[in-house]
């Protein structure tokens, strides 16, 4: 390209020197370079060149090249026009030329717009206009969308002109779509066709959305947008459109939570709000949603259909949550429909929530640890249970409720008959998870699940009045069989038979037990004994506080759901008789549910006196049951030969001797 400018300046400087006879052979060489290299893209170059070679042509007295000259000129660029102070003789050389090889096309379009002849490309606007072209035959195409395509012949005729009138057949057209606010779904006819984009200012109206080739005659258009009213608009399609903003209205309700939990977070379907002191009131999304307050003791979730416009209180109330993380469902019952069945069924279990978590939350984070299909509810036997042993349950468990924020997870999987599920609750450090069914369409069935999950734990610090008593047929009054402590010191004998108590006839021992329950342990009380004789007399007794440990096989007790319990008893026990006897029953619990590492800790926390009822001596058999279960035998063997001396120790205040159980164990472990 360089070579060629370069020649052709060479060229111009012999021509404005009227050195005529040395530029023609230098414009020579470059049309003939040009014309075997192929040069692309220098049509100027290529016109000027001609033109000038003409000129000298003319000086030199050649008309007939210079003539030749124009008509090559003219086949490149059929409207050249030579410049002002050009000799009128070559101009009327151009203008002689032109009448022999050029011809004109008049053409007009309807509607207006670009129209092309060969290889060039014309602008027709509203009018005709007129077009130079090279005497013969061209090829008129129209290719525009929304129209029918154009692709015909024309002939020109030289000194002539010829005329065309395009009117072009529209097929389709153009709809661009403009909306307040920008984001919005739009759907045509039933297909998705995008979202408006954001505009360029900050007032909320979006940039057009460009819908191209919609056919001609009657749509539908949907505009759609969360937390905005869905739009359907009628639209009669003629032309092309640009709509004028078309303004969605807001579709909100509000929400405002009412909670001690000043602490706790705030989410709206998986996404956090803040905290909650910060958002205790929301605009929520018309539509289905789930409001949930998250604490560091629990979760409240709140899933309903919200209307925009309304306004409600909602009473955050955490319990401790158990999120659905496993489910096996069937024809009759899909999982999702399962999920928030059980999830209803138990709302108005007390203290324990079980729900649906938010399913993509719930995804990740079963991602995040490579989670097994159905771990914790696979069918075990005919039954939903863990499909993993119980260390691989503790460990991923514990891993999921930690990255999931809940104190425990659960389980579903349909039951044996219609309606009725199968719930499995695994507390946060377990790997033996409770098990309970319930009939999802049955009120009664709910509340009986809902209370067996509320039921209160067996008190494990109670009034006692260090008395053993029993019912015998046909004595009136509650037989004292041993006397401890206070009790002993205070003239009680076995034999003796308690008949009244704090004012009240006692029967049975029924009567005994409910009137020590209520009992302040520094009020004296008293007791109205009745001895073998028949002789009666009135003791002033106190109560003394005890500790006590709950049953180690109990079906009625939910054992996870006490291992929460517990654990947020030890975090807050202030007196020592209450922190002994939380961590004391938080290691039964670690017993009951094979976490021999954890049973050991709690015990560990456990200092109590030698003596009678639960005492030094209980802690040692239940350490020892511990220690044999985890495989330390000879260490276990150390701790029952300590409770085998222990022999006033009991396993619970009303339960067996400690020392015939742990002598039973010596001699299973010789």
């Amino acid at each position: 390209t360089g070579a060629l400018d370069l020649l052709f300046e060479q060229g111009k400087r012999m021509f404005d020197a009227f050195q005529y006879d040395q530029a023609v052979p230098l414009f020579d060489q470059l049309i003939a370079t040009m014309a075997t290299s192929g040069q692309q893209g220098r049509e100027d170059l290529l016109v000027q060149t001609y033109e000038m070679r003409a000129r000298a042509r003319f000086a030199l007295g050649n008309t007939t090249g210079a003539e030749q000259d124009f008509a090559a000129l003219l086949g490149v660029r059929p409207d050249f026009r030579l410049g002002a102070g050009i000799s009128p003789r070559v101009v009327a050389i151009l203008e002689g030329v032109r009448q022999l090889t050029i011809g004109q096309l008049v053409i007009s379009s309807t509607p207006p717009g670009e129209i092309q002849v060969g290889d060039r490309v014309f602008t027709v606007p509203g009018e005709a206009v007129v077009i130079d072209l090279v005497a013969g035959t061209h090829r008129l195409t129209v290719d525009r969308q929304g129209f029918g395509p154009v692709d015909q012949s024309i002939t020109i005729t030289a000194g002539a002109e010829t005329e065309v009138a395009l009117a072009l057949e529209r097929v389709s057209a153009t709809l661009s779509i403009i909306t307040v606010p920008a984001g919005v779904s739009v759907v045509l006819d039933g297909t998705p066709r995008g979202e408006t984009p954001a505009g360029s200012t900050s007032i909320g109206v979006s940039s057009p959305l460009v819908l191209t080739d919609v056919p001609l005659g009657q749509h539908r258009l949907e505009l759609r947008r969360d937390c905005y009213a869905e739009l359907s608009l009628p639209m009669n399609v003629t032309q092309d459109i640009e709509t004028e903003p078309i303004e969605l209205m807001r579709a909100v309700a509000t929400v405002r939570l009412d909670s001690r939990a000043a602490d706790a977070m705030v989410f709206v379907d998986g996404v956090s709000q803040g905290p909650l002191r910060e958002r205790s009131t929301l605009s929520v999304c018309e539509g289905r949603r789930v409001i949930e307050v998250r604490g560091a003791d629990g979760r409240f979730v709140d899933r309903r259909d919200w209307r925009r416009g309304a306004t409600e209180t909602l009473q955050a109330e955490l319990k401790s949550a158990f999120p659905i993380v496993a489910a096996t469902g069937s024809a009759a019952m899909p999982v999702e429909q399962l999920r928030e069945a059980v999830e209803q069924a138990l709302s108005a279990a007390p203290e324990l929530l079980v729900y649906a978590p938010v399913q993509s939350e719930l995804e990740a984070v079963l991602q995040k640890n490579n989670a097994p299909a159905n771990w914790l509810g696979g069918r075990q036997g005919g039954t939903v249970g863990p499909a993993l042993p119980r260390e691989a349950v503790r460990d991923l468990g514990q891993r999921i409720a930690a990255d999931l924020g809940a104190q425990g997870l659960s389980a579903v999987g349909v039951g044996t008959e219609p309606y009725q599920a199968e719930v499995l609750l695994l507390a946060s450090g377990s790997g033996d998870p409770d098990r309970l069914v319930v009939n999802t369409a049955d009120p009664a069935s709910q509340r009986r699940v809902a209370e067996a999950i509320g039921a209160p734990l067996p008190p494990i610090v109670r009034p006692s009045l260090e008395l053993s008593t029993v019912d015998v047929a046909g004595v009136s009054g509650a037989v004292v069989v041993r006397a401890s402590g206070a009790a002993a010191a205070a003239g009680y004998a076995a034999g003796d038979a308690i008949v009244g108590l704090a004012g009240q006839p006692v029967v049975s021992v029924a009567d005994v037990r409910a009137a020590v329950a209520a009992l302040d342990a520094s009020t004296p009380v008293t007791v109205d004994v009745r001895n073998a004789a028949g002789e009666t007399r009135a003791v002033p007794t106190s109560a003394t506080m005890v500790i006590d440990t709950i049953p180690l096989r109990d079906p009625a007790l939910l054992y996870n759901r006490a291992l929460i319990e517990l654990r947020q008893r030890a975090a807050t026990a202030t007196a020592a008789a209450d922190r002994a006897a939380t961590h004391l029953n938080l290691g039964v619990v670690h017993l009951r549910l094979g976490n021999w590492d954890d049973a050991l800790a709690a015990f560990g926390q456990v200092q109590l006196p030698e003596g009678a009822g639960v005492s030094a001596g209980t802690v040692q058999y239940l350490r020892g049951l511990c220690l044999e279960s985890a495989g330390r035998l000879s260490e276990a063997r150390t701790a029952f030969a300590a409770a085998a001396e222990a022999a006033e120790a009991r396993i619970s205040t009303e339960g067996p001797l400690v020392a015939p159980l742990a002598r039973a164990k010596l001699a299973t472990l010789r």
